[in-house]
């Protein structure tokens, strides 16, 4: 029901000036209410005054009748939306679920201080009745001047204010929604409560966008926009309301002001014009979209260990290996130039050529559609992928990466333990224009899990001072489950997308020190730029930019906290060969954690300290990775990196702190062209951390957030965990592009320092992965663990075997005759690009 509600509001305000569109220009300019001094001879000055008090009643009465006119208008816009409004109200009743999920725990980290609600309080009268002076005092002083773009003003000010809050009004008795500071301040709807919509700031922003349009000037814009921001963040920071309640509110008030300005405005006075809003989104009617949107490849795609092969060899000189997901058309676009590169290569070696060409064959049909769009509609509704997965573990196993270590990782956070585990799932997208949509469904089955022993929960409660856990058996798990589900839209290069995602900060298969897919897709905003951009004078040394930020919710966290999370990554290429990225993620708010007050918002972004905690307000950390291929090494090496860092604004400054994952990449071996190796260690002890820093005490963990830099239990970064060692080793055999076999090894060690006698283990593993042309698949996996010695989890040594056996089907429509054509040849002569073994 509150979905349905937010969607009908938006829509229904929203649709107003676009449905009007084909009438308003066959009708006359000037309003019939509002009229213009031009109709008759101008009075002189004396007379003209009179002329204008004595029709200031007229005015109102025409006023009366015209917010009678739009309230009919109003409430039946919902039966008049068309098709091409999904462009931005798909978005914004997405925008307004995400509010809407997150209101309870948003409210709760801001500070509950009654002094501090009284001066935002103050703040939003102000603010409003700045607004209200502004408008009625333009119609009040055309009264003297005897103008009409004041008049027009001040009555379209006021028309468009009446018109909002008796909306916003009826609609606030009809939610019932309860305000924060009320009942249990989860804002439940249907209690008789006044919450939803905010009427402060439906009115605001319906007087201040008549204003802004009125006198457009930058100044003006500025004055009330800046105000109706005002009422808007004060609205929330006084509890008054919950955000969604001011967004939507926002969002309903700048609607209708559109509408009453569009319907009642007289161009001849002056004023800009008010574009429909569909403009903002629409690049269109007809024609390959110039903003196309575009859902993510994930994480664990086999795309990206494709494209990392063709940028170690040279061929990717345009993508940015340290942050991912990238979009499918993004993909796309880097395929054009990797195709331009391999046809000009001055590579001798026809076994490479071959596997290369492979490669970016394989990588054409796998983003035919996305091709596609360059020349045609950016239209599409697609199943992607069917898929059921038995993953079975025999003997003890390691599940806890936040305290222990993770025999199986990097899994999207499904649930792990020993026996039988089962996951069955579906994931789809659709485009439609600048939108875009994904989902990946899946039903989730572990077996029970014995209680932890005595020493096991006094040790966790100890090493996280927070709460034991529960002395009790861990009940099966089944469960469904929402990985990646999101929407988006591509607002000028712009791509914006909420709902749950995973995204991975670094380089290389060990698992980023900041972000990885360990744990599961949390929800979040993200917004980057689909292409990187230059910054006159610094990009002539530095190159181009690209930059990404995220804001998201944490859950599942011991103790009450649920903090909020923001981040920012900006990456460079001085050369084609050289990445560097700097990135940064900051937990802030939550029960018992630091408040999200303006003040702590821009000290945790600056790395400021807070004079009175001596610390910066939240749990920040940062990062810089970097990837370079060596010159003059025939492409075969690669090094690449992550330093990372607790609380210091850059790992550099003080770098005996800091956590490192260093790594090597050859793309191809001497004499044997399919294979690729990698090799990573990575280290999470510190050994520059001051005294009170040791026994797990730094790294991932924090006092405010006893619950960890996890989300659902789950580490969110790698699993070498908060005092611990891993060294690593990846060789693939590229039999073709979707046909490999994989081998690895893993050395991993947990520090007394940290855990009671400490622990270590190693793995070897072994995968297959085969995709037919048809679109079935198959990926087998085989690990053998052996546990040396983990005093505090087991008496002596332990062994397991992990197996796993995936069956799915990715449908293949679209892309094999898509596929386009390639003038190489592979050694035999065959043309590159056949049907998949």
């Amino acid at each position: 029901m509150i979905v349905n509600m937010t969607i009908t509001t938006a829509g229904l305000h929203a649709a107003l000036p676009q449905q009007r569109e084909a009438e308003s220009t066959s009708r006359p300019l000037t309003p019939p209410a509002i009229d213009s001094p031009n109709a008759e001879p101008q009075p002189r000055p004396s007379a003209q005054h009179e002329h204008w008090l004595l029709n200031s009643a007229s005015d109102f009465g025409s006023t009366a009748g015209h917010v009678f006119e739009d309230q009919r208008e109003i409430w039946t816009s919902p039966f008049k939306l068309r098709l091409t409004d999904a462009e931005w109200l798909f978005p914004a009743a997405g925008v307004a679920t995400g509010f809407l999920a997150t209101d309870p725990s948003f409210s709760k980290a801001l500070p509950s201080n009654p002094g501090v609600r009284r001066d935002f309080e103050d703040l939003r009268t102000a603010g409003i009745a700045s607004l209200g002076a502004a408008s009625a005092g333009f119609y009040l002083w055309s009264l003297h001047t005897s103008d009409p773009r004041q008049r027009e003003t001040g009555l379209l000010a006021g028309e468009a204010v009446i018109d909002a809050l008796a909306v916003s009004e009826a609609t606030q008795f009809i939610a019932g929604r309860e305000r924060p500071l009320e009942g249990t301040g989860q804002g439940k709807f249907l209690q008789g409560g006044s919450s939803f919509p905010s009427n402060h700031s439906a009115a605001a922003w319906a007087a201040a966008g008549v204003l802004a349009h009125e006198y457009h000037g930058p100044l003006m814009k500025i004055f009330a926009y800046g105000l109706a921001t005002t009422v808007s963040v004060a609205s929330v920071g006084s509890k008054q309301h919950f955000p969604s309640d001011v967004v939507i509110g926002s969002g309903l008030g700048w609607m209708i002001s559109e509408y009453v300005y569009r319907e009642r405005h007289n161009p001849e006075l002056g004023g800009s014009a008010w574009n429909p809003l569909r403009e903002l989104v629409q690049d269109g009617d007809s024609g390959p979209e110039k903003y196309p949107g575009s859902p993510y490849v994930p994480v664990d795609s086999w795309v990206y260990p494709a494209f990392d092969r063709l940028a170690a060899l040279g061929y990717v000189p345009q993508g940015y290996q340290g942050k991912r997901p990238w979009s499918r058309q993004q993909c796309a676009h880097l395929l054009i130039d990797a195709d331009q590169l391999l046809k000009h290569s001055a590579h001798r070696d026809a076994a490479l050529t071959s596997e290369t060409w492979s490669l970016i064959a394989a990588l054409h049909r796998e983003f035919a559609r996305e091709e596609a769009t360059f020349t045609g509609p950016n239209q599409s509704a697609e199943l992607d992928s069917l898929y059921s997965r038995v993953l079975s573990a025999s003997g003890k196993v390691l599940n806890d990466g936040y305290h222990f270590g993770q025999t199986y990782a990097y899994d999207y956070g499904r649930p792990f333990r020993e026996g039988t585990n089962l996951i069955s799932g579906v994931s789809a997208s659709a485009t439609y224009g600048t939108l875009f949509f994904y989902i990946d469904a899946e039903y989730q089955h572990a077996p029970s899990q014995p209680a932890l022993s005595p020493a096991v929960r006094e040790f966790i409660a100890a090493s996280d001072k927070g709460p034991a856990p529960a002395d009790q058996p861990f009940a099966p798990i089944n469960q469904f489950a929402l990985l990646d589900a999101y929407a988006g839209i591509n607002l000028h290069s712009w791509q914006i997308s909420f709902g749950n995602q995973s995204l991975s900060w670094g380089p290389g298969p060990g698992g980023s020190l900041l972000l990885s897919n360990n744990a599961a897709p949390f929800p979040m905003v993200r917004m980057l730029p689909l292409n990187a951009f230059e910054i006159p004078g610094i990009s002539k040394i530095l190159g181009r930019f690209s930059v990404e930020q995220f804001v998201g919710l944490l859950a599942g966290h011991a103790g009450p906290s649920e903090p909020w999370i923001y981040g920012q990554k900006a990456s460079i290429k001085p050369f084609s060969s050289l990445e560097f990225a700097y990135s940064r993620t900051t937990m802030l708010g939550g029960t018992g954690g630091d408040p999200i007050t303006a003040t702590n918002v821009l000290r945790s972004a600056f790395g400021r300290t807070d004079p009175v905690n001596n610390s910066v307000p939240g749990d920040s950390r940062t990062a810089i990775d970097w990837t370079w291929r060596l010159p003059k090494m025939n492409d075969w090496v690669t090094l690449y990196g992550e330093m990372e860092d607790d609380d210091d604004l850059i790992p550099l400054q003080n770098i005996a702190k800091s956590v490192l994952r260093p790594g090597i990449y050859f793309s191809r071996l001497p004499h044997l062209p399919k294979w690729d190796l990698h090799f990573e260690w990575t280290s999470s002890t510190s050994p520059g951390r001051a005294y009170f820093q040791s026994h797990g005490f730094l790294n991932y963990w924090n006092l405010d957030y006893p619950g960890g830099y996890t989300y659902d239990g789950n580490l969110m970064a790698n699993v070498v965990g908060r005092e611990g060692v891993t060294s690593q080793a990846w060789i693939r055999y590229w039999i073709s592009p979707r046909h490999t076999l994989d081998l690895s090894w893993k050395q991993s060690k947990v520090f007394s320092d940290f855990v009671p006698g400490g622990g270590k283990w190693q793995d070897y593993q072994a995968g297959y992965s085969v995709t037919k042309a048809s679109g079935v698949y198959f990926k087998g996996f085989l690990q053998f663990e052996h546990i040396f010695a983990y005093p505090l989890l087991f008496s002596g040594s332990r062994n397991n075997l992990v197996a796993a056996v995936e069956l799915g089907f990715l449908p293949q429509w679209g892309r094999q005759t898509a596929a386009p054509h390639f003038s190489g040849n592979t050694n035999g002569n065959q043309p590159v690009g056949g049907p998949l073994p």
